[in-house]
């Protein structure tokens, strides 16, 4: 599985590279914000690709896809849905779509997979940075202009830079007088896969499931994880964190645990709208 799973993800991250130039078709997702609900016809085809994906392979298995541009046929059951099957698929088929259709290359798409709600696999995939990220359960993996490498832990924890979206957070007033300062990318692929190499020090946000699923599987590897950002509880795949249209319920930190304290102080309020 894990072969196959890799060398799709690949395969629909060249094609979204080899598409990034060219006039989009671009529509919107009914009743969300413009900044967060373009679609173009490649996030369709990829996502496409991957339903036929899965019922070619694994098909045998008691599955769920979960998939950004068909959360909707789930019919607000997702984690009923999840908790009734064994194997969980969750894909977004471009990250940072945004980005992507202006041609800016800070996009992905993320690949994972769960069993029994529990992260096994784990893909970020920068196609046009050349950034490939992936965890087997056992090690991470980092591929770089024809490099491998194992990562063991993040490459750096000296970074002062923190994600977040700002329509998210209310910095200090003299938030840039302390260690870090807020940017943001506006693509999870890009935010996980510098977070876990250690070039960001913490992502703050309240994204969705397909958004952070990758990075939750990786994150396990690393000694990292996801925290409620005032409780600092781990949080886990449950109704008590995430919605059953698959958004994280409250916003999290996620990082290392010995430094919620230090990222916390940076915000003088958070609100996951």
């Amino acid at each position: 599985m894990f072969d196959l799973l890799k060398a799709f993800i690949q395969q629909i991250g060249k094609y979204s590279f080899e598409k990034i130039n060219q006039t989009h078709q671009i529509d919107f997702k009914e009743n969300h914000d413009a900044l967060l609900s373009i679609v173009t016809e490649v996030d369709l085809y990829n996502s496409q690709a991957f339903k036929d994906f899965v019922h070619e392979h694994f098909s045998d298995l008691n599955h769920i896809i979960i998939d950004e541009e068909s959360i909707d046929t789930l019919d607000g059951k997702l984690l009923e849905k999840i908790a009734a099957s064994d194997y969980q698929f969750i894909l977004d088929p471009v990250d940072g779509t945004l980005n992507y259709s202006s041609g800016l290359p800070f996009y992905g798409v993320l690949l994972a997979v769960f069993k029994k709600g529990q992260p096994l696999y784990g893909f970020i995939y920068a196609p046009a940075l050349d950034e490939f990220l992936y965890t087997d359960g056992v090690q991470v993996f980092r591929e770089h202009f024809g490099r491998k490498q194992i990562i063991k832990t993040p490459l750096s924890r000296i970074s002062r830079v923190i994600l977040a979206h700002l329509w998210q957070v209310k910095l200090k007033p003299n938030h840039t007088k302390g260690k870090f300062i807020v940017e943001d990318y506006f693509s999870a692929a890009i935010c996980f896969l510098y977070l876990s190499l250690g070039q960001v020090k913490a992502v703050v946000a309240a994204p969705k499931l397909w958004d952070i699923a990758p990075f939750m599987a990786i994150s396990k590897v690393l000694g990292m994880g996801l925290y409620d950002y005032h409780s600092g509880a781990p949080i886990n795949l449950t109704p008590r964190y995430f919605s059953n249209t698959g958004k994280l319920k409250n916003i999290t930190i996620m990082g290392f645990q010995d430094e919620l304290s230090d990222v916390r102080d940076v915000f003088e309020h958070v609100s996951p709208e």
